[in-house]
């Protein structure tokens, strides 16, 4: 029985008269079974057997066991052979039939060898008759079909009625010749299963990562245009959006042809999805971009999860089941003069729709239709969730990129892993063991790897996109050697052959051999004493470091790359200057340079080779197969693809969310801001691709070192030239900075306000400034030489001729008495800023000039008053003259003298060293006493770079002593010492113990600093940020050995506290103890 479909038969009861429709009745209903029984139990289209063997000459058509099926449901069955060697005739004519609703005359063959001859002759072409009854040669082609023929005959009957004959119907199969010609070119082509090359123009696919028709050649995989962030992002946007509408128009029209027979939902799931997609790409590209080699991941989930979809038996079953109108009432055996095509003409076999199934042929399919559902509604997706793509590199082991969909792991970017598993596997599904799914969980991911992992091919990998190269590396590197996985990884970038020599200037790199043969030249020089200190000093700058390998190699580049170019000119000019080298024939200066020189063209050679093996384009150019896969297979190598991370490249959400933390007035959202913004001067990686070998572990073990070595501001006086009238002096600055690709410069004045600034990118362009006397005769410049996000500043006084009145007085006298036993201090006018003083002592005939830590001057805000105070005064005369020790200004200076006496009884006032303790009061000027200190904490940290000249290149020591040299409101007090905090601590883990050692100290004369200067602002009180401030110093101090200790040689309460401050500085004292 057919659901749905209606076949009625008449029933009988005793004595009821029987009329003819009611015996038609019973005929109909077994018709209507047996063509039920045949259509759906046999299936249409099967073919089996059915063989024909043609024998032209003796006229037979031999016709072997088989079965088959017609379109409309009639079995044709034969279970011995038959050979037929005649046509019949009906009233000595062919039959005419109809088929596909058309009439057409057909020659039926029989065996009783009626008309031999002619079968002979339609069979051959050649009637075998003689002359004169020989017929002419047929050369019709003729098609062998099998059909069905109805033949009704009467016979009298000995019943009584209005009709006394009795009808009988037959239908009989027949094999017949058909002419060719009957058959119009679509009706033929809908015989054959055929050949399938075409069937899957339809299906979905992406492009691989690379794929371009537009240049010459066609379509093929170039890399050569991804040398930057854009176009690399541009390619993945190619190849998915090109791949969109081909997914949506797939998975809408299997849908629509199979809804019906596994009972889907009518309404179609996949209307949408080309938009659904369109968007997702759009929401991705918003964002930077930085997700497209997921969203590429993802549009190939897609299309794997068709593929499967209709590779299962249901799918081919559908696809076999031809419709019923395709050959009604016929099957096509074979050809008669057909040529070389005459195979062709003979039904292909269409298999039976369910013998071949296997049990879950429906209940699989069913499920991976609900898998496509799930995959294809891109809210199931994690590329809009904030936090996407994780941190913290995890591996999955997955079956292998051969593998259909259901065996391998869940990618990452699902929301809800374990609510898809339920449908990834129809295998797993059905036997409850969804769990074993790798991709559910990491934990158990990890178990899979320390059990059995010769059940995986491929490692799927997250967390490593947007981390910074060395955190990932050291991540990668500890999952492999803790799961002991068997595969490489090799890091390259984006860039460009033009990005090749900045590489090479502004990197440093070190190699193991090299390193140690640099050394060893170096020792050889220290120990043959033959060349002077300055000779390392003139190859090195500041002199030798192992410490900075890097930067030595950097430095030898920088020393050979200056004119002369010529060697042996350079040996001549280096070797020739005066007390560089002692030999009297130059014969160990020019060895040791010459040997420096063979390092350097090694290095630089090497460093060449080792750029074309990092740039992306280069590397993939010379190991073709490159693909993303989104992890490594076993035995392959994973290839990171690093880019230096860029402001234009973050989100909207992410640039706002800086700009906002920046304006933001609350000190710890400022924090995150400077620590987001120090995130942007590194390498990030930003996408994975791999090889199926390994392809960078067969060299040479000769370790590598990079360094983003940082840039470095200098600048020299190059001239300095008069002013029209004695306007002012213009003055040229030669750039000597490192590293560096911009510049910026500013001009102070004496009082730290802004006058002007300037731009310039070429190193080599001349910087000039007036410096007008109207505005002083003190100037400060101050470079920032910036690359890539880092900067180095360098600042210098500029101190010109005054070219006018210099005078100082007191009290607008050019002498004056001091009464010692009341005081030490003289206040004094000066006239202009920016000269030097000294002080002698003349005591009867003898003259002593005094040291300069025996006195001080502090000079008030406006910088025309100042006060003078001597600390261990003596009586006798003091001559304090000011000068200006400047080039043309010879003679020009001020003097005071100053008639120091002690009345009769009195003791003078001497500074007398008080304990650290702060219930010790300061008899003397607290003021010049914070003064004195703060002199102390510059002096101390210029002496750091005295005795390790490679701090002059450090960006935290220049900090640091552009941070001492800071004045302003306590307001850019506050904002300066932040900033010098997160500057010290960046990057402050990675450094060895005597540079961590020489960072501590710096921040210890910096928080001393701060807080004197703090105590002088505010001496009631401690303010809020301060503590917060000095707080998180103290725990940096004390976190380093002898820290603390450290800390009380630098600071002390010694002569400081006062009634007024004694509180806070008690409290400033217990902050760090």
């Amino acid at each position: 029985m057919i659901i749905n479909e209606n076949n009625p038969y008449p029933l009988f009861k005793k004595g009821q008269q029987l009329k003819s429709g009611s015996l038609t009745g019973i005929v109909e209903f077994a018709e209507g079974e047996d063509w039920a029984t045949r259509m759906y139990l046999e299936g249409s289209g099967i073919f089996y057997g059915l063989n024909i063997e043609v024998n032209p000459g003796a006229g037979t058509v031999k016709l072997l066991p088989g079965t088959a099926v017609t379109s409309d449901g009639y079995l044709f069955a034969l279970e011995k052979e038959i050979t037929y060697d005649g046509i019949s005739k009906k009233e000595g004519k062919d039959f005419e039939i109809e088929l596909f609703e058309r009439p057409v005359t057909v020659k039926v063959l029989n065996n009783r060898n009626d008309n031999n001859r002619e079968l002979i002759h339609r069979l051959s072409g050649v009637d075998p008759a003689e002359p004169p009854t020989k017929l002419p040669d047929d050369t019709t082609p003729y098609l062998i079909v099998l059909i069905v023929l109805d033949d009704e005959t009467t016979v009298p009957s000995c019943l009584y009625g209005y009709e006394n004959n009795e009808s009988k119907k037959n239908k009989n199969i027949y094999p017949a010749l058909i002419p060719k010609g009957f058959f119009k070119p679509g009706e033929l082509e809908q015989w054959f299963i055929g050949s399938v090359a075409d069937a899957g123009d339809k299906d979905p696919f992406v492009n691989r990562f690379g794929y371009t028709d537009k240049e010459q050649g066609g379509p093929h995989i170039s890399f050569s245009r991804f040398t930057s962030w854009a176009p690399f992002s541009l390619g993945f946007e190619e190849v998915c959006k090109a791949a969109e509408p081909l997914i949506g128009e797939a998975y809408k029209a299997v849908y629509e042809l199979v809804k019906s027979k596994l009972g889907l939902d009518t309404v179609n799931p996949f209307e949408e999805l080309t938009g659904d997609l369109a968007d997702l790409n759009k929401s991705v590209k918003s964002g930077g971009g930085r997700n497209y080699p997921w969203l590429y991941d993802y549009y190939r989930d897609l299309v794997a999860a068709y593929q499967e979809f209709v590779s299962t038996d249901m799918f081919s079953y559908l696809s076999y089941i031809p419709k019923k109108d395709r050959f009604p009432g016929y099957i096509s055996l074979g050809s008669v003069r057909t040529g070389d095509n005459k195979l062709a003409y003979r039904m292909g076999l269409y298999r039976p729709p369910f013998a071949d199934l296997s049990l879950n042929a429906l209940e699989k399919p069913k499920l991976l239709m609900e898998r496509m559902k799930y995959l294809a509604d891109v809210e199931h997706t994690r590329f809009n969730e904030t936090g996407f793509p994780p941190s913290g590199v995890l591996f999955t082991p997955d079956a292998g990129l051969n593998k259909q969909l259901s065996e391998r792991a869940i990618p990452f970017y699902y929301k809800d892993p374990s609510a898809l598993s339920q449908s990834w596997s129809a295998a797993l599904t059905r036997s409850r063991r969804t769990f074993d799914i790798p991709g559910i969980d990491d934990v158990r991911d990890r178990k899979f790897l320390t059990t059995n992992m010769e059940n995986y091919n491929f490692f799927r990998i997250k967390g490593h996109t947007g981390g910074d190269v060395e955190v990932t590396q050291t991540a990668i590197e500890n999952q492999r050697r803790d799961l002991h996985l068997p595969f490489d990884i090799k890091f390259v970038y984006l860039g460009t052959d033009a990005d090749m020599d900045p590489l090479v200037r502004q990197r440093s790199a070190a190699f193991s051999d090299l390193t140690i043969l640099l050394e060893k030249i170096v020792n050889d020089i220290r120990c043959a004493r033959t060349c002077s200190d300055d000779f390392e000093r003139i190859i090195f700058r500041d002199g030798f470091d192992r410490d900075q390998i890097g930067n030595m190699f950097e430095a030898l580049v920088s020393f050979f790359d200056k004119p002369p170019a010529d060697l042996e000119e350079k040996l001549d000019q280096i070797c020739n200057e005066d007390g560089v080298c002692n030999d009297e024939n130059k014969t160990c200066c020019r060895a040791h340079l010459t040997s420096l020189y063979a390092v350097y063209k090694e290095y630089i050679g090497r460093k060449k080779e080792l750029l074309d093996g990092l740039l992306f384009s280069r590397f993939a150019e010379k190991h073709p197969g490159l693909e993303h896969n989104g992890g490594v297979p076993k035995g392959g190598t994973l290839i990171l693809l690093c880019t230096k991370n860029d402001v234009a490249s973050l989100s909207e959400e992410k640039r706002s969310n800086l700009v906002n933390l920046l304006l933001s007035s609350k000190e710890e959202e400022k924090a995150a801001a400077i620590s987001l913004a120090k995130e942007l001067e590194g390498y990030n990686i930003v996408a994975d691709f791999s090889l199926p070998y390994i392809c960078c572990s067969g060299k040479p073990s000769i370790n590598l070192v990079l360094q983003d070595a940082p840039p470095v501001a200098r600048f020299d006086i190059a001239e300095q030239n008069e002013l029209p009238e004695g306007e002012g002096v213009n003055v040229s600055l030669k750039n000597q900075s490192l590293r560096a690709d911009t510049y910026h410069w500013e001009l102070y004045d004496f009082k730290g306000e802004f006058i002007t600034d300037k731009h310039t990118n070429d190193i080599n362009e001349v910087v000039k400034f007036d410096l007008k006397r109207e505005r002083g005769v003190v100037f400060a410049v101050l470079l920032t030489a910036s690359r890539d996000g880092m900067d180095s500043k360098y600042s210098t006084e500029i101190v010109i001729c005054p070219k006018g009145e210099v005078k100082v007085t007191s009290n607008g006298k050019d002498s004056v008495n001091l009464d010692i036993t009341d005081s030490n201090e003289v206040e004094i006018e000066v006239t202009p800023f920016g000269g030097r003083f000294t002080l002698v002592l003349q005591q009867n005939d003898n003259q002593e000039d005094i040291d300069p830590s025996g006195f001080d001057i502090d000079w008030k805000e406006d910088k025309t008053k100042a006060v003078l105070t001597i600390y261990e005064p003596q009586p006798g005369i003091y001559t304090l003259e000011y000068v200006f020790n400047v080039k043309g200004c010879e003679g020009a200076g001020g003097r005071l003298e100053i008639n120091a006496v002690t009345p009769t009884g009195k003791e003078p006032v001497v500074n007398k060293g008080l304990a650290p303790d702060e219930s010790n009061k300061a008899v003397a000027n607290n003021d010049a006493v914070l003064n004195k200190r703060i002199l102390g904490y510059r002096g101390d940290v210029n002496k750091m770079a005295k005795e390790d000249e490679t701090l002059l290149e450090d960006n935290r020591w220049t900090d640091t002593k552009a941070f001492l040299l800071a004045s302003g409101t306590p307001e850019t007090l506050h904002a300066g010492y932040e900033k010098l905090q997160a500057n010290l601590q960046t990057g402050f883990s990675k450094l060895k113990v005597a540079q961590k050692a020489q960072v501590i100290k710096m921040l210890a004369y910096a928080t001393a600093y701060y807080i004197d200067r703090l105590i002088v602002a505010s001496p009631d009180k401690v303010p809020a940020i301060a503590r917060k401030l000095v707080k998180a110093a103290a725990e940096s101090i004390s976190a380093q050995k002898d820290g603390v200790a450290q800390w009380h040689q630098v600071w002390n309460t010694t002569g400081i506290v006062t009634a007024e401050n004694e509180k806070t500085v008690n409290t400033y004292k217990g902050l760090i103890a």
